[in-house]
């Protein structure tokens, strides 16, 4: 997929929608000192860690990253050679000797691993000037086109660790196509740092032509993590970094589809998006017997630098717990933290015309919200005409996530895009959060290769030039967030436009939403006592209806929302009750007369 936010930010902001609904902070922090390390600059030719041979370790500490350069592998001293030295005379064992230690590789000490020290060294780049990471690349690897790229393969049998020690293991990424910010990688085995110098040999190139070309001097674009998530004998995508600061995370069953953030820096501002990327990562080898595996991440862009540490889990529902210290070299208008990132082209509210087979094209299909005061909210997405923001005021919220509800591969159509598995995220926050709020980005799109949502916490407090701060959470890849709460959800959104009928008919709008889940079946049984409350900030609402649904299960409720004044947008809100009793979430949209 292609993201091109600085871009589109630059739209003029029509029709603004600010949704006031709920309560979140930060915890400011000090991160603890330490002394700062890095790679060294003449690491041995890589090799994958299941073989004899193994990445040489890193040496001295620099404040900036290096990319790994390969160099050839130091020979050793064979018997022969040791028996013909002790014939020599003793001058000429000495000069012998003399001109060998000269011709010796010079092997640095080891350098032991503290996750400190990538929280010095995120610090200490605060404090230096700024320097664009991207650099230009061969016209070979930057002309790529995205399926040329995609046919660039890592070799599946030069995979990292050992696979009788682990379940995971490690692949890289070439460069090429979009990709031109060299990313250095390190393994941490036994507490000691080894550079992943560059290797084209570990690539399979496919048909792009690109086998003869020598790119040695280019780093790696990323990694991904496999793990055996379908069966034992199964090496499946856990995860991947690629490009900025984004990553993927997949549970059992699941295909890839949305994306997270490490940072989002004013998007959609009127200023443009600062994109911060990851420039370094450290992978702890996991030990045998080991369920989960721990990421390291160096941040930076031209305001902000982070330490970020992951700790992933695979299952059923994959789960990543992150935790970020950043660094502000300038102060930030807008920083949006745990940002993810989704497409949503067309749904079946049919709000825009697309000449498509298919019936609906989305990697996510709502925001759920769990805010402060404990109160469940669903705001399903849309492809707007305009850029569109939505804000829901919150202090210390217990999570939100862009979720993928719809699960009936019939209304996607789509064999190998597999909508109906991709996953939800779900981001639970650890500590308070305090005051701030959850912010919708949809961006208007003609095209299923953006992606066009981004969902994220902006605390209240603007972080500040020379700032610190401390922040933890987690983030689950569930499918439609069942098992989240007990409440019906709200699974289907349509609307109609229903034309005057005179001069004293003002037009209306009817919304059709569907509920299910929950109690809602039990309650069904007493349905006169049964309703929908329903709201709008502006406008009137007229001709509730609450009918069970015998062929989808749960509730239909029917509205219409008529424009009786000036107004240019109402918000509006939907749940149900029997008699007192909440029984649904609540279903919330911003609409535009």
């Amino acid at each position: 997929m292609t993201h091109h936010f600085p871009r589109r930010t630059a739209l003029v902001l029509k029709h603004v929608l600010l949704v006031a609904i709920a309560t979140g902070t930060v915890v400011f922090g000090t991160p603890l000192l330490a002394q700062a390390q890095a790679q060294s600059n003449d690491p041995a030719a890589a090799q994958p860690a299941n073989t004899d041979v193994v990445p040489a370790p890193a040496s001295e500490a620099q404040v900036k990253p290096v990319a790994p350069v390969a160099t050839p592998d130091a020979q050793p001293a064979t018997d022969n050679d040791a028996t013909a030295a002790s014939e020599q005379t003793s001058e000429e064992q000495v000069d012998n000797a003399d001109q060998a230690d000269s011709q010796k590789p010079a092997v640095s000490a080891p350098v032991m691993f503290d996750p400190a020290m990538v929280i010095e060294r995120a610090r200490a780049l605060a404090n230096a000037p700024f320097e664009n990471p991207h650099r230009e690349l061969p016209d070979a690897l930057a002309n790529l086109s995205s399926d040329a790229y995609d046919q660039i393969r890592f070799k599946s049998q030069r995979a990292f660790f050992n696979p009788d020690n682990s379940d995971f293991s490690l692949e890289l990424f070439h460069p090429g196509n979009m990709y031109d910010v060299p990313v250095a990688i390190n393994l941490v085995r036994d507490g000691e740092i080894q550079v992943i110098p560059f290797s084209a040999g570990l690539f399979d190139f496919g048909k792009t032509g690109l086998s003869g070309n020598d790119f040695s001097t280019q780093g790696y674009a990323g990694f991904r993590l496999r793990y055996p998530l379908s069966n034992v004998g199964s090496s499946d995508e856990l995860t991947r970094f690629l490009g900025a600061s984004y990553f993927r995370l997949q549970g059992e069953g699941q295909s890839i589809g949305q994306m997270a953030r490490g940072l989002a820096i004013d998007l959609a501002g009127p200023t443009g998006e600062e994109i911060p990327v990851f420039r370094e990562f450290w992978i702890v080898e996991p030990k045998k017997g080991d369920q989960t595996i721990t990421v390291y991440g160096l941040l930076d862009s031209a305001r902000v630098t982070g330490a970020f540490r992951f700790e992933i889990n695979p299952g059923t529902r994959s789960q990543a717990d992150v935790k970020a210290n950043l660094f502000f070299r300038d102060g930030v208008e807008k920083i949006g933290i745990a940002p993810l990132n989704g497409m949503f082209l067309f749904g079946e509210q049919r709000r825009r015309s697309f000449d498509d087979y298919r019936g609906e094209v989305h990697s996510s299909d709502g925001l759920l919200i769990n805010n402060g005061r404990g109160e469940w909210l669903w705001r399903p997405l849309d492809n707007p005409v305009h850029l569109q923001m939505s804000s829901f005021l919150d202090e210390n919220p217990i999570g939100f996530g862009l979720l993928q509800r719809d699960r009936n591969f019939d209304h996607y159509q789509d064999l190998e895009r597999r909508f109906d598995r991709q996953p939800g995220y779900w981001v639970t926050p650890k500590g308070n959060w305090g005051k701030g709020h959850v912010e919708l980005v949809e961006i208007p799109s003609p095209s299923e290769t953006n992606d066009n949502i981004v969902a994220y916490w902006v605390p209240e407090t603007k972080p500040v030039a020379g700032g610190e701060m401390e922040i933890e959470y987690s983030i689950t890849a569930t499918r439609d967030g069942g098992g989240l709460h007990d409440l019906a959800q709200a699974t289907d959104t349509r609307i109609m436009r229903i034309a005057s009928q005179g001069d004293d008919d003002a037009g209306r709008t009817r919304f059709v939403l569907n509920f299910a889940g929950g109690d809602l079946d039990y309650f069904i049984g007493d349905a006169k006592n049964m309703r929908a409350d329903v709201s709008a900030s502006e406008g009137k609402i007229e001709n509730i209806r609450v009918m069970p649904d015998s062929e989808n299960g749960g509730v239909r409720v029917f509205f219409d929302l008529v424009n009786d004044g000036e107004a240019r947008s109402s918000n509006l809100r939907v749940f149900l009750l029997h008699k007192d009793k909440v029984l649904s979430e609540t279903w919330t949209m911003p609409w535009v007369f």
